[in-house]
């Protein structure tokens, strides 16, 4: 059943005003509806009760399991036998059976998604999504998701930042579903500010930052790049600006968070805290991240695993691929699907997951290409500290390979001889790697998508974007 502000979050921007004063009026345990409340009721009773949490978890693998072997695909394939084994005889190890399944790839899931559906096709809708990767995989989802999800991201935020129900947000997005005339859109029935990343600019920070401050938003929403620029702005154009320090909140999302962007924020805003979660658009996996930056997987949620390139578990120190089994939609299963991200073991949760840190993309990683066609990764390009503060954002153009140009917006109080000392430390990095140009801009422009990126790659067949 779909809950009321689920319904009224997907009209227009400009018609769910029409309901915000009814919907704010409804109190926030109940606002949420029955799909919600029973989702954190479960995140809660799992964490206070583990051997409910692992008999939760067999219980729901077994469905899923007996869900997927209906299939087309699941019911067919002949790497799938155990499953089937397991519909003759359902009282066995669950755990067991999944761990003699194949790994899913992403080759396989967007040449097969229709054949994994489990219930009527009107009821799921086809997703699209670049993952780390930037080649588009497809998949189904079911069309009535929203509200679990929502219980968990809200989940994340409380016990990170304690942000309630209630609290408004500065929510930063790439793509806005109001007016393109407009550079934002307060939304009273959602407790949001949406403001569109593109405008954001040294010229108009001041007019950008009232919209917080003339309603006391404590609690800042969208990809931590962005996030970080406009903290550079303030700090750089609104240096007496007392508000920043009531921050309470920084809510990243959706794209790589770095110790450059922890050190901003600190600066900036000294008495926030920073919820950070690894997800994926697949809806397989959900891990917040806590103040050590390691990952814990919640355990309803799916069933995380990293194994080393022989497929078995990787143990302690050990890196290995992160591969995940979907516990909470069972419209179109996922069964050991192959994340394309790669991550380092740091120990062992209370239902026995691998909690991680590191993540990395193991396909696809930003890079620039030297004059021989080999790529050259971009980590060593990434700054930090005070090397930062002459720029606002930075941005590598390759058109071809072993020529690249680096692009810099510089900040209001920046010198020449700084951006000379920037340049010149870029180029001791990439020395013996690519031939390094210069050009300073006044704004780098974002991606339609919002998405801040390291490296514009225009060379064919080169991904460099985070997904």
């Amino acid at each position: 059943m779909i809950s009321a502000r689920e319904w009224i979050a997907h009209l227009p921007a400009e018609q769910r005003e029409r309901f915000a004063a009814l919907v704010r009026a409804v109190p926030a345990s109940m606002r949420y509806g029955p799909v919600f409340r029973r989702t954190m009721r479960e995140i809660r009773k799992c964490e206070a009760v583990p051997s409910w949490g692992r008999d939760e978890r067999a219980a729901r693998l077994r469905a899923l399991f007996t869900t997927a072997v209906g299939t087309t695909y699941y019911g067919t394939t002949a790497a799938y036998a155990p499953l089937r084994e397991f519909a003759a005889d359902p009282d066995r190890d669950p755990f067991a059976v999944l761990y003699r399944l194949p790994v899913l790839t992403r080759e396989e899931l967007s040449a097969n998604t229709k054949d994994m559906i489990a219930v009527d096709p009107s009821q799921v809708e086809l997703v699209a999504s670049s993952g780390t990767s930037g080649d588009p995989i497809l998949f189904h989802l079911e069309k009535e998701r929203g509200a679990g999800e929502w219980a968990y991201v809200q989940n994340a935020w409380h016990r990170s930042t304690g942000y309630e129900l209630d609290d408004w947000r500065l929510f930063l997005r790439g793509v806005v579903e109001f007016d393109e005339s407009k550079d934002h859109l307060v939304q009273a029935a959602t407790g949001e500010v949406v403001l569109r990343i593109q405008a954001l600019g040294p010229e108009r920070i001041a007019e950008h930052w009232k919209l917080v401050t003339d309603r006391k938003i404590r609690y800042l929403h969208g990809y931590p790049a962005s996030l970080e620029y406009m903290a550079r702005l303030l700090e750089t154009h609104l240096p007496e600006d007392q508000w920043r320090h009531q921050i309470k909140g920084v809510l990243a999302v959706s794209e790589e968070y770095t110790p450059s962007q922890a050190a901003t924020f600190r600066r900036v805003f000294p008495q926030a805290n920073v919820c950070n979660f690894y997800g994926l658009s697949e809806r397989t996996a959900f891990a917040t991240m806590d103040r050590d930056w390691v990952f814990h997987p919640e355990p309803l949620y799916g069933i995380t695993e990293i194994l080393k390139e022989d497929g078995t578990p990787a143990q302690v120190g050990e890196r290995g691929r992160i591969v995940t089994t979907g516990l909470r939609l069972m419209g179109h299963p996922f069964l050991r699907y192959d994340t394309g991200d790669s991550a380092e073991v740091v120990g062992h949760n209370k239902w026995g997951e691998p909690t991680f840190r590191d993540i990395k993309a193991r396909r696809g990683r930003e890079g620039l290409i030297r004059a021989d066609g080999s790529l050259f990764p971009t980590t060593s390009l990434n700054v930090h500290g005070h090397q930062f503060l002459c720029v606002n954002r930075f941005r590598f153009r390759q058109d071809e390979p072993g020529k690249v140009v680096l692009m810099l917006e510089p900040s209001a109080t920046a010198t020449q001889e700084e951006l000379e000392d920037f340049y010149a430390a870029m180029i001791r990095r990439t020395k013996g790697q690519v031939e390094l140009g210069l050009e300073i801009v006044d704004q780098l422009e974002v991606p339609p998508n919002g998405k801040n990126r390291l490296v514009d790659q225009n060379i064919q067949g080169v991904v460099s974007t985070w997904a």
